[in-house]
């Protein structure tokens, strides 16, 4: 029997300058410059697998864009994802479209909390968590992320679950990112039962947000936090979408799952309230086409990516740049603290660090501070890219860390 065929060329580069993509194009608003190897935008560089593009190319051929709605074969291609990706078996009836998992989160907010209400997030995180929570006129709550060392030896991100028992009591939402973003945890069943415990204790809701769900390392399995909320009696849903995975982010759309018929209810009335609609016509064909025939890629994709990360853990070894080794998505979370630069928020003109990685090295990486205060002297790197642009990237790091260094050391 033949080996199954790559379902998309892992050498290619589909995003490039001029193609309308964010990543390459808004280099210059973003890095002060556009020759920047775009490492930051959470998209991939490849192309999209082949049955999603094949499914696109024969809807478009059909000409007619009309409005769209979920079918019940949409709504069977989430649920059967679901079980068998992930073993979370779900009823039709607690799939919501949504037009993405932000938006989502804004609705929720609206939908289940107060004006004033407090609501936790935990940094560093997905920075669109600290402004769709401020955008709404709720009270920002940090319980931050803490770096411990794992039996492994390596450096990972825990949980304050002190702090959080004591951030809880007057808090009327938590917002969960899992897995994590930009630290790369999968959180285990035990921790998010710890989260799920607290949170009910104190009637806190959760919004789990799981884009990043499929994209887990060889061996590491992700929990949805599902698994733990029924047991703890908590109140929650998960919001997520098939465009991390697939790399159809730009097609747009997502969906949530909620399980308590009048939290659906009233979920439901404020995205009507909204008129969002249910979906785009490409956006509905990528996902059945991603969810009914793509149980293969995940694991393809992230052998990709996990050979690039190891390039990038092996490449700075000897540099003072420490990465916090993933469990999860395409993302590298990089400790720079090491090499001494500064990395102000709230001044513009204190940014050594990134304007190193910017004007010396000609990458432009995601800074950690917009992560939050904790990501003070990281940088975040996007892996899903071709090897060899990884490749170039590290070079030129490189030789940009050892041309910094020589300069320290002529005489004066």
């Amino acid at each position: 029997m033949s080996a199954r065929q790559p379902s998309t060329d892992f050498t290619r580069l589909a995003q490039y300058p001029g193609s309308g993509c964010e990543k390459y194009d808004r280099r210059g608003e973003i890095f002060s410059r556009d020759d920047v190897i775009p490492l930051w935008v959470a998209d991939m560089d490849f192309p999209a697998p082949d049955f999603v593009t094949e499914a696109l190319a024969e809807r478009l051929a059909d000409g007619a864009f009309g409005y769209a709605k979920p079918t019940s074969e949409h709504v069977e291609a989430i649920t059967g994802w679901l079980a068998g990706q992930h073993d979370w078996p779900v009823g039709p009836e607690t799939i919501v479209p949504v037009p993405g998992v932000v938006p989502a989160m804004a609705m929720a907010i609206r939908a289940f909390t107060s004006p004033g209400a407090r609501v936790i997030i935990q940094p560093p995180v997905y920075f669109p968590f600290f402004q769709v929570v401020r955008d709404q006129g709720r009270e920002l709550v940090e319980n931050r992320l803490v770096e411990r060392d794992s039996p492994d030896g390596s450096r990972r991100y825990q949980m304050d679950f002190e702090a959080l028992e004591q951030q809880a009591r007057d808090a009327e939402m938590l917002l969960l990112c899992n897995p994590h973003n930009p630290g790369g945890r999968a959180w285990n069943e035990a921790e998010l039962g710890e989260v799920a415990a607290i949170c009910a204790r104190h009637d806190v809701m959760v919004i789990s947000d799981e884009i990043h769900m499929d994209l887990t390392y060889p061996g590491i399995r992700h929990t949805p936090f599902a698994r733990v909320a029924a047991a703890a009696d908590c109140r929650w849903f998960t919001v997520t979408a098939p465009g991390k995975t697939f790399n159809t982010a730009g097609i747009g759309g997502g969906y949530a799952v909620i399980p308590d018929p009048q939290v659906r209810k009233r979920f439901d009335r404020e995205c009507r309230g909204m008129h969002l609609g249910e979906g785009s016509v490409f956006g509905l064909t990528a996902l059945k086409a991603a969810y009914t025939q793509g149980a293969h890629w995940p694991a393809e994709l992230m052998r990709h990516v996990a050979g690039n990360r190891d390039r990038v853990i092996e490449a700075v070894r000897d540099l003072p740049i420490e990465p916090m080794a993933p469990e999860a998505t395409y993302l590298l979370w990089l400790d720079c603290r090491g090499m001494g630069l500064s990395d102000a928020a709230s001044d513009p003109e204190d940014r050594a660090l990134q304007r190193f990685f910017i004007d010396e090295a000609g990458l432009g990486l995601s800074q950690g501070i917009i992560f939050g205060e904790p990501g003070r002297g990281y940088m975040r790197i996007n892996l899903a890219t071709p090897t060899r642009v990884i490749d170039r990237a590290m070079a030129q790091l490189r030789e940009a860390w050892e041309k910094r260094m020589a300069s320290r050391q002529r005489p004066a």
